[in-house]
């Protein structure tokens, strides 16, 4: 079991992670709508809940709690040290929950279209819109020290100003956090009158990105 050596989520909201019981069932909270939530459960992922409380037993020498499946389907476990997490390995599988009879799925429905509600869960790992919109950046944490990671330094300026001008029609031009998922589904929190709402802005497909720093 070893550190992971790329971007570490540090989610407050409880709705942006998921966790893994002791029994191996995946949980995650879901907004029906703004004064409505429920919870999410699925048993069927038996080898991603052997890969979490696995790393899981390394971290805190026992099973269960919080992890995420970033863009690049790599599981990655919080660890001992804010801002540290541990790597579990790889998994592919779709995670999908029922909900009064219907399928809420990380995977977006094929009639979305962006600047669409995104009906999905709130999980994902979250980037930053740069203000002005032009570029996407996020910060790497290895023991005290902090750096910022701009998509403009790792493919160029002009293939970041296009990835990033995707997320600035559905987020705006002043920037801030956007979320992407183990389905590659981007969306991101939007002002509205009735507060806070996730819009979708799409599939990063062959969008300019990050690489995966394990490989």
């Amino acid at each position: 079991m070893r550190q992971y050596r790329g971007l570490c989520p540090s989610n407050i909201a409880k709705d942006a992670k998921y966790s893994m019981s002791v029994a191996g069932e995946v949980r995650v909270p879901y907004r029906i709508d703004a004064r409505t939530r429920d919870l999410l459960t699925t048993n069927e992922h038996p080898t991603l809940a052997k890969m979490v409380n696995a790393a899981k037993e390394h971290v805190n020498h026992r099973p269960g709690g919080v992890f995420y499946i970033n863009e690049f389907s790599e599981v990655i476990v919080p660890g001992r040290h804010s801002g540290s997490c541990v790597y579990a390995g790889h998994y592919n599988g779709l995670l999908e929950f029922a909900l009064d009879g219907e399928v809420v799925s990380t995977r977006a429905p094929a009639h979305l279209r962006p600047g669409n509600p995104w009906p999905g869960p709130h999980v994902g790992v979250a980037y930053l819109l740069c203000a002005g919109g032009d570029d996407i950046k996020y910060e790497l944490r290895q023991g005290n020290r902090t750096t910022l990671v701009y998509l403009s330094d790792v493919v160029g300026i002009d293939k970041a100003k296009k990835t990033a001008a995707r997320v600035r029609a559905v987020k705006g031009s002043s920037g801030g956090k956007f979320y992407i998922n183990e389905q590659c589904e981007m969306f991101a929190p939007v002002a509205a009158e009735s507060g806070w709402v996730f819009l979708y802005i799409g599939h990063l497909e062959d969008s300019a990105w990050f690489e995966p720093p394990e490989g």
